[in-house]
Order: C-alpha cells, then structure tokens, then sequence
C-alpha cells in the first residue's frame, strides 16, 4: 500500500470515528441519550466554569476542588473558552471535544498497531474500536473517559515507538512521561502509570545498555513528575495532606467494597453466595472505620483474615464483573455477551509466534491490552460496578 492511500484510508477512518459516534448518538433512544454523569453536573462543570471565571480550580464554596483531578475540568474550561472565541455555544464546543477524542482514539490505536502490523491490519485495529458500542456509549456524554482514552493511547504509542524504533531519542521517553502524567490527571485510574512504564523501560529498551536503560526511566518518570507535581504541591498546599491525585479514592473504593449489597432504587438485584453477601454487609457495617485509603486496607485485611475463601469469591465476582457490571446492573448479559467477542477478536489477532517468541510485551499485545484495559469495567462499560 503506498504512503498516500494509506494516509488517505488514516484520514478516512478518523471521520469513521466521528461519524459512527455522531450517528450512535442520533439512533440512540431519548432516555438514554440524556446525561446520566452525576460527576459531571456534581463536580467537573462547576470546577470548569470556576476556571473560566478566573476562580481557578475551586469547587463552590470557593475551596480548591481535590474531589478528582483537574485535568478534565481544564480541557472543558479550554474547550468552553476556545469556542467562544469562535463563536461556538458550550454545548457545541463539548460536542465538538467529545467527537474529536472519539476521532483521535481510533487514529491512535491504529498508530500503536502499524508500529508491528501492515496497514491494513492497523486500519482494521482503529476502525473496531470506532464500532465499539461502549467506547460509543461513553462518549455520549461527557465522562471523563473521553478523553482520557485518547491520552492513554498517545501514551503507549509515543512510549512503544521510542522502545522499538527509537530507543535512544530521549525527548520521547520525556514526552511519554508527560503524557501518562496527563492522563493520570485526568483520570486517577491511571496511577502509577509512569512507574510501570519505566520498570519496561529497563527491562525491553534492549539496544541500550543497562545504565543508559536507566536514564532514560529516570528521564520518563521526570516528565510525569512535571506534568503531575504541580497538581500535587497545589493540593499540599491548600489541605496540609498528601492527596495522590484525588481526595475521592477512598470514598470510591469504600463504594467498591459493598457494590451487590447497598440498594439503590433504579438497581436490580443481583444473586451472590450468603458468604459473599455477609462480607460486602460487613465491610459495609464498618465504613465509618474507613476514614483514609490505610484505614480502609486495615477493614479489607481483617475482614479477608476472618472469612478468607469468602474473600476470595469476591476478589473473583469483582475481577469478572469488571468486565460487564453496570451499576444499574441491566443489560448485563448482552454488555457479557459483546465483551466476549471484542475478547475472541483480541486472541485471534495475537499470533501464536509471537506468544512463543516472547513478544507479550511488544505493541500487538500493547494494542490489544490498549483496547481491553479502558474498554472494560468503568471506563468503558455503561457503568461502573
């Protein structure tokens, strides 16, 4: 394939991307196409309006906002202003951002993909994902996964292309860095990202040698701490505490530890064994013991001590349901059912050679955990569970 039809089908498939999340849109039901992200209306709106106002990033009663990250409150503040200036409504320059990560994603994937496979495979990488109904489905309104999974993927493209193709082009392992920090910022899911990227530095950056190899994890990890140390003296600064990233992390894990247990009107029940059930009812009993992420862990491994295999059944319903659980817990089994095939075409389109070859770690199964990791459990599934 020449260099411009390839660049022409690139071109093609990033409008691929934006028309099927536009037509998405359109085709969905009036129910479902209103804005069901609390977080949202709850917190990033009002931190964004806030930065546009000049307030900075401060939550209503004028405090600085630690709730989540900044990041995406800021690209909303951008996206407000930047319209503005071209006479576009906030509704429209939230649409326009929504449509063009959906465009970027897609054109990304396809670019961590054609760093190993030939074009038409790469083009075929990026043009599943554009189809993919819960990376349409978040992207009907605006979650902070939109754009964090662009960022994810620059991330792992810039960071796979400086390992195979460049290793020894150190603005590139910087820019990684910075981008991972980005991400981090945008959705603190993404902790710890840098540091797992720099232990691969180490290990596969092969053509380096070892105190090179070094450098250039030193050099990623800086531009992480750049993007992500700002945020982090901000928030020293104005609580006294050490926040990593969000002040909400134990609020969303004491969430995680009751999920099948706490009703809420518009759920329906799921059935689990009474042993699992009597754990989450006790983690649950003791929530006002919860009071830091160390305080959490505490609770987790008494309550694990204490009925270990019933700890276990949970650790594995939470792993499975990160797949397909849906907060409101429908729809379940076809969201199951779907996750299945996007699973089927991620192991036919990893080559038993290069399982034997010891290539887990190369770009195709880069690619494949690309598309798997944000497309499962809460960043791309109806809904959390």
């Amino acid at each position: 394939m020449s260099r411009r039809r390839e660049g022409a089908l690139v071109a093609a498939l990033f409008l691929l991307a934006m028309a099927a999340a536009g037509l998405f849109w359109a085709v969905l039901p009036a129910e479902y196409r209103q804005n069901q992200s609390t977080d949202y209306l709850a917190h990033y709106e009002p931190v964004a309006r806030a930065i546009l106002a000049g307030r900075g990033i401060t939550d209503e009663a004028g405090e600085l906002a630690t709730r989540y990250p900044p990041g995406f409150s800021l690209l909303l503040a951008g996206a407000w202003g930047l319209g503005r200036a071209v006479g576009l409504s906030d509704t429209a320059a939230l649409l326009a951002l929504r449509l063009l990560c959906a465009g970027l994603a897609a054109l990304l994937l396809y670019g961590l993909a054609r760093l190993v496979w030939p074009a038409w495979a790469a083009l075929a990488v990026g043009a599943v994902w554009a189809v993919y109904p819960f990376a349409l489905w978040i992207t009907k309104q605006p979650n902070s996964e939109v754009p964090f999974i662009p960022l994810f993927f620059a991330t792992l493209l810039v960071f796979w292309l400086a390992v195979l193709r460049r290793p020894r082009v150190w603005p590139l392992y910087l820019l990684a860095g910075a981008l991972a920090g980005a991400a981090m910022l945008v959705r603190p899911a993404a902790l710890g990202l840098g540091v797992v990227l720099a232990v691969l530095v180490v290990l596969l950056a092969r053509p380096v040698r070892w105190p090179a190899r070094l450098g250039l994890a030193a050099l990623l990890l800086l531009g992480n701490a750049l993007v992500v140390a700002p945020w982090l003296g901000a928030a020293y600064a104005a609580t006294g505490k050490i926040i990593p990233l969000s002040s909400g992390g134990t609020v969303t894990l004491k969430d995680g530890l009751t999920f099948l247990v706490v009703e809420k009107e518009y759920r329906q029940d799921v059935p689990v064994a009474e042993d699992v059930a009597e754990l989450m009812r006790a983690y649950q009993s003791r929530r006002a013991e919860m009071t830091s992420t160390g305080a959490l862990l505490g609770v987790v491994l008494d309550e694990a001590r204490r009925e270990p295999l019933a700890f276990l059944k949970f650790t594995l319903i939470k792993a499975g349901r990160s797949w397909y659980g849906i907060d409101s817990r429908t729809f379940e089994g076809p969201t199951l059912a779907i996750q299945l095939l996007y699973l089927a075409l991620i192991l036919g389109a990893t080559p038993p050679s290069s399982l034997r070859a010891r290539r887990w770690a190369s770009p195709g199964w880069a690619t494949n955990c690309g598309t798997c990791w944000p497309a499962t459990g809460s960043s791309c599934s109806p809904s959390g569970s």
